[in-house]
């Protein structure tokens, strides 16, 4: 996502929250059109693993990766590249 907002030009703070990163690609003209509860489960993903003492399950991880999947594919076909 963040990679889309520099191919238009577009600040952005450090975070890793998804949701405020998709409000930034909206206003930039940027419609990934992903739902609000996908982007805020792969940020708590991101935040949950770095802490001992809640890690995820073989399911929580696939749920990640699809989700994840599912981005890079929008940003890859916005951007052109294979």
């Amino acid at each position: 996502m963040k990679a889309l907002l520099i191919s238009k030009g577009a600040d952005f703070p450090k975070t890793h929250d998804l949701l405020m990163l998709n409000d930034l690609c909206s206003s930039a003209g940027i419609f990934l059109e992903m739902d609000a509860r996908l982007l805020n489960t792969l940020t708590d993903y991101a935040v949950r693993t770095r802490y001992p003492g809640d890690s995820p399950t073989a399911d929580d991880a696939k749920e990640a990766l699809e989700i994840a999947n599912s981005i890079r594919k929008f940003a890859r076909a916005f951007l052109g590249a294979k």
